[in-house]
């Protein structure tokens, strides 16, 4: 019984076990082909990654010349002329006014005519357009070495003092050049065209000054020339600007002659202030009385200005001009010197005050006197939204000798005497972007 017994079991055992065997190798195979699959995707992937990276590759090669031409920033594909505008700055203002003479014409009260002498903001009584301006600069740097500026304007103050763009109502160009910042030390940068002048603590465009009238020093300095100017940094706080023009006043593009007209400025800022020494000598063909070519007028030019506080800042302008010259029938020499302030009442509002003196010879006023001029402006100024600023300014100016013989305000047609005052309230707003 017992022997039947163990061999019933241990056909059982082998069974069993012949069974798990068979099993066993079944998954050994099974086991085998995954291997042999896995290597055969491991391939497959491989060569794929090999495809790609060789793909990527290329397309960083592609993305990198158009990067260089210029075609491709991180957003994507671009045109050239949109990569030309995005390096190019356009600025300007938008400016209106009245102004109102408080004081008449002449004795008899007659206000005909405008504001005269050296205020340049014309038309008395009146409501007008000052000044539409567009500026458009590329500078020049060490990656693009290349630029240009242009700067077109019009409007009645800005025709006056830039000598008239024709039609007030007409777009005039106040300058325009051609850059280019040759590698030289820290960099020279080289204008070629009609460049404003560097001299003078004031400029034509209102916004960027105190005042809405530019004052009576402003009318002794040349505003825009003709040629071609050099500007470098020599150090942190040193800077040089030099050029050569066709005239000292005239923006003239037509040169006569061989004579030309020579300026230089030494600018230096330090902490809080800042001084510009500079001048220019030459070929000037608006000389009253010049009888041909040799006809001269220098310009001494200084410019102090400081920052006190925060909310202070101030400036100081003298000039000294100098007509003559073989063609010239009388030499003559203009003194003038003009101080002014701002205090910023808040953020958004502020009251300035100027004050000038000069002192013009027969050669230069064409008067039969010496001529003594003081000039006393204030303006406050609001700023009403972000870029639209409005202003109110009262400006006297005044003869300090009895001026009988012409040499007044407003000459009356009828050969009568002019007053040796002139006071003028003025209301503008101007919108810069």
């Amino acid at each position: 019984m017992r022997s039947k017994l163990i061999t019933v079991v241990t056909a059982v055992a082998s069974t069993l076990l012949v069974a798990h065997v068979a099993a066993a190798d079944q998954v050994q195979e099974q086991l085998k082909l995954m291997e042999q699959r896995m290597a055969e995707m491991e391939d497959r992937l491989q060569a794929t990654s090999d495809e790609l990276a060789a793909a990527q590759a290329t397309v960083v090669e592609q993305q990198d010349l158009l990067i260089d031409s210029g075609l491709y920033e991180d957003e994507g594909l671009r045109s050239g002329a949109g990569g030309f505008f995005e390096s190019v700055d356009v600025s300007g203002v938008a400016a209106a006014s009245y102004n109102q003479r408080l004081i008449e014409s002449d004795t008899r009260g007659n206000l005909a005519g405008g504001n005269s002498g050296f205020f340049k903001t014309p038309n008395s009584n009146t409501f007008q357009l000052d000044q539409i301006w567009m500026i458009v600069d590329k500078a020049p740097t060490d990656e693009s070495r290349g630029g240009f500026h242009a700067e077109f304007v019009a409007g009645e103050s800005a025709s006056a003092q830039i000598g008239g763009v024709g039609n007030t109502d007409q777009v005039g160009v106040y300058s325009a050049y051609a850059s280019y910042l040759a590698p030289i030390g820290n960099g020279v940068q080289v204008d070629l065209g009609k460049i404003p002048t560097p001299l003078g603590a004031e400029v034509v465009q209102t916004n960027g000054n105190y005042f809405i009238t530019q004052g009576a020093v402003f009318g002794l300095q040349p505003v825009v020339h003709t040629g071609v100017a050099f500007t470098t940094q020599l150090t942190d706080s040193l800077g040089f600007t030099g050029g050569i023009v066709n005239d000292v006043y005239s923006d003239t593009s037509l040169s006569t002659d061989n004579d030309k007209a020579y300026y230089g400025q030494f600018q230096f800022g330090g902490d809080g202030f800042g001084l510009n020494v500079g001048g220019i000598i030459g070929n000037d063909a608006g000389v009253p009385g010049c009888t041909g070519s040799d006809c001269k007028t220098s310009v001494v030019d200084v410019v102090l200005s400081a920052d006190p506080s925060d909310n202070f800042s101030l400036w100081v302008n003298f000039d000294w001009v100098h007509r003559g010259g073989e063609d010239t029938l009388q030499d003559g020499d203009a003194f003038g010197i003009a101080g002014a302030g701002r205090f910023a009442i808040s953020d958004d509002m502020g009251v300035a005050s100027r004050v000038e003196y000069v002192h013009t010879e027969d050669a230069l006023n064409g008067t039969q006197r010496d001529g003594e001029l003081l000039t006393l402006t204030g303006t406050f100024d609001k700023t009403l939204a972000e870029g639209l600023v409005t202003r109110v300014e009262l400006r006297w100016d005044t003869f300090l000798d009895d001026n009988d013989n012409g040499a007044g305000f407003q000459a009356r047609t009828d050969g009568g005497r002019t007053n040796n005052d002139q006071l003028v309230a003025l209301w503008q707003m101007y919108y810069e972007f």
